[in-house]
């Protein structure tokens, strides 16, 4: 079987011949290894496709989230000043908007005719056209929460959700409607079989669980059913530690989790076994980062240890984006979890 076809597997729950591996988000780490910057592919969908091929070709993803890296340029289309002239993850200057009174500002026709929106949209079509039925291929983008955060300023998001609430709804309601349409451009590709949607700024680390039921959940359900509708996966990631909204995954049903380390893999199989497929949670940042390849492979032992003897719907991966500073052996190291057929 191919590694797309084991991944499937495991976002229908369905047992595999083995857990599907792959390195989730990951951009900056691709665009090192093949020694580019942001700035010189951003407009260049041949130069992004480039990136990701290469890096499919490097460790061999299961499944593969294409414009991992390129999350912050539909905010930088909506206005926010950008940074982006080497390998690292490009950094947003500053906001779009200075107050919601702004947001009329916003043109979303012109943003994705942006050459750089084009651009990221072809890139996937191009990935797709190449490696599409050898790895299951699932763009990221912010999710419509983190997207309005970026456009206004976390902080100001954050005091709008109590100041003004309903002009805060309002712009998550503008950034779910501008991520839904770029989203459907990449998906109308009959090899990009669906979309991840992250969401760092809904971090039960950042908000409360009251602010994440009124203005995060309702969008992201809409989403998640959009995809449905149209016979496609969608995912979602939130950083932190996400424990505390796992019933509220379970509930808004979307084909799989993304989670980090900090959540106890065993409670997430108790809430979200044969519900969602889960995706983790080696900590990016611990071994994978500083320490040996052994000690990558003892972590992610010990996921598969945590998550259980039933591996339906697991998939074993990183728990967040990665730095580009990793050792190429240490992400070799948690990929050959490929090449074993019994996992524990």
């Amino acid at each position: 079987m191919t590694g797309k076809e084991i991944a499937e597997l495991a976002f229908k729950l369905q047992p595999g011949p083995r857990i599907p591996v792959t390195l989730i988000a990951g951009g900056e780490w691709y665009v090192h290894q093949a020694g580019q910057t942001f700035g010189r592919i951003k407009s260049d969908a041949e130069a992004i496709a480039g990136v990701f091929i290469h890096a499919f070709e490097q460790v061999g993803h299961d499944m593969l989230w294409t414009g991992a890296g390129l999350l912050n340029y539909p905010a930088h289309c909506l206005g926010c000043p950008v940074k982006d002239d080497d390998s690292s993850s490009p950094r947003l200057l500053g906001p779009a908007l200075s107050s919601l009174d702004q947001l009329d500002r916003l043109d979303l026709e012109g943003c994705l005719a942006d050459p750089i929106m084009e651009a990221y949209v072809s890139s996937n079509h191009l990935v797709a056209d190449r490696i599409g039925r050898q790895t299951l291929l699932i763009p990221t983008l912010w999710g419509p929460f983190t997207t309005a955060a970026r456009v206004l300023g976390v902080e100001q998001l954050l005091m709008a959700t109590v100041a003004d609430p309903k002009g805060a709804k309002e712009l998550i309601d503008f950034c779910a409607r501008f991520i839904w349409r770029l989203t459907e451009r990449i998906i109308d590709h009959p090899l990009v079989p669906g979309f991840n949607l992250s969401e760092p700024v809904a971090s039960p680390d950042m908000i409360s669980p009251v602010t994440f039921r009124k203005f995060v959940r309702p969008v992201l359900v809409d989403l998640v059913e959009r995809a449905r509708t149209g016979g496609k996966y969608s995912m979602i990631h939130i950083c932190g530690n996400t424990t505390s909204l796992l019933e509220e995954v379970a509930e808004m049903g979307p084909t799989a989790f993304s989670l980090e380390s900090k959540v106890d893999l065993a409670e997430a199989q108790r809430v979200l076994g044969g519900k969602v497929c889960v995706a983790g949670n080696v900590s990016p940042t611990g071994s994978f980062l500083s320490g040996s390849p052994e000690e990558v492979r003892t972590e992610a032992r010990a996921c598969l240890k945590a998550w259980g003897e039933d591996t339906r719907g697991y998939i074993l991966t990183v728990g967040c984006d990665f730095p580009k500073t990793v050792p190429l052996e240490n992400a070799l190291a948690l990929m050959s979890f490929k090449d074993q057929q019994r996992l524990g």
